[in-house]
C-alpha cells in the first residue's frame, strides 16, 4: 500500500511541475514574431501626437508665421526647403559662397519671404563672424554695413532681422543708428531676441519702424522631437494670442520636421503667414 501511496505521490509531483514549468513559459514574449519585419523607416520615425488641449481647439483660429534662419550655406538644403508650400520667411545671410544661389532660389516663389538676415555682435567672441556690424564702429560704419549688407540682397528684401547680436541688440546708441540707416530705407525688423537685454523692439516702436519680435526658437536642441513640441507650443501660443512668430534655422531635422508638421497644423486650422503680415 506504502509502494502505491509513492507512486501516486511521485506522479503528482511531476504533473504539477509540468504545469507550473509550461505556464512559466507561456508568459514569455518573444521580441519579435517569427516573419514579421517591421520597416527601418518605421523604427527611425519619432512621431509625437499633438497634446490634446491642442486637438479641442480646432475651430479656434491663430496666425503662425516661421521664420528660416542662415540661408546661404547649403544649396542641398535649399532645394529641400523649396519642397514645402507653406509660406515662410527666410532669412538670407549676406557675404557668404551661396547668397545669390539662395537669393535665386527662392525669389520667385510666392509662398516664401525674404529677408537680410543681418549679422550683428554677439557677447561671446569665440561667436564673432569674419564680417559683422560690432559696438566699436560710428555711425557711418553701422549705416554702411548695413547698405552693404542690403545690396547683396540685390532688392529682393523688405526687411531683416538679426544675425546672433547679443551685444549689439543690446546697445542702444548702436541699435539707434542701425534703425536710422532701417527707416531711410523703408524696410521692418524682426527682433531675433537673441539676448533678454535687446532694446531692439521697443526702440523700433519708438521710432516709428515697423517691428516684431520671435516668440519661440524651434531648434535649439535640433533633436526632431524637440522640434515637434516646440511647433505644438507656438500653436498653443497662436491660438491664445491670435499670432506667434517662430524662429527655426536652416538645417536637416528642422526642414524634415517642418514637412510633416505644417501640413497637419493647417488642417487644425492655423493660418501660416510671412512675418510682414504680423508687424506692429
Amino acid at each position: 500500500m506504502k509502494k502505491i501511496i509513492l507512486i501516486l505521490l511521485f506522479i503528482v509531483v511531476l504533473g504539477v511541475g509540468f504545469f507550473v514549468l509550461m505556464g512559466e513559459r507561456g508568459t514569455e514574449l518573444p521580441e519579435k514574431e517569427e516573419g514579421i519585419e517591421i520597416p527601418q523607416e518605421e523604427n527611425d520615425k519619432e512621431k509625437i501626437d499633438p497634446p490634446k488641449e491642442i486637438e479641442r481647439e480646432k475651430a479656434v483660429a491663430g496666425k503662425v508665421a516661421i521664420i528660416i534662419d542662415d540661408l546661404g550655406y547649403s544649396p542641398s538644403l535649399d532645394r529641400e526647403l523649396a519642397k514645402i508650400d507653406i509660406p515662410l520667411t527666410l532669412a538670407i545671410l549676406p557675404f557668404l559662397d551661396h547668397t545669390t544661389e539662395a537669393i535665386d532660389t527662392f525669389k520667385n516663389r510666392e509662398n516664401f519671404e525674404l529677408i537680410l538676415h543681418l549679422p550683428l555682435e554677439p557677447i561671446s567672441k569665440e561667436a564673432h563672424e569674419k564680417r559683422m556690424a560690432t559696438t566699436d564702429m560710428s555711425k557711418a560704419e553701422v549705416i554702411s554695413f548695413l547698405n552693404e549688407a542690403l545690396a547683396e540682397m540685390e532688392g529682393v528684401v523688405d526687411g531683416l532681422n538679426n544675425h546672433k547680436g547679443s551685444k549689439f541688440t543690446s546697445n542702444k546708441e548702436s541699435m539707434e543708428w542701425l534703425f536710422e540707416g532701417v527707416k531711410e530705407k523703408d524696410l521692418f525688423f524682426v527682433d531675433s531676441r537673441t539676448s533678454g537685454n535687446s532694446v531692439a523692439f521697443s526702440l523700433a516702436k519708438n521710432m516709428n519702424i515697423p517691428v516684431a519680435k520671435r516668440d519661440i526658437f524651434l531648434d535649439v536642441v535640433g533633436e526632431p522631437q524637440e522640434i515637434r513640441e516646440k511647433l505644438y507650443e507656438l500653436e498653443k501660443v497662436a491660438r491664445q494670442e491670435g499670432a506667434a512668430i517662430a524662429i527655426g534655422h536652416h538645417k536637416k531635422n528642422t526642414i524634415e520636421v517642418l514637412k510633416e508638421e505644417l501640413p497637419a497644423m493647417k488642417e487644425r486650422g492655423i493660418k501660416f503667414v510671412p512675418v510682414s503680415e504680423l508687424l506692429k
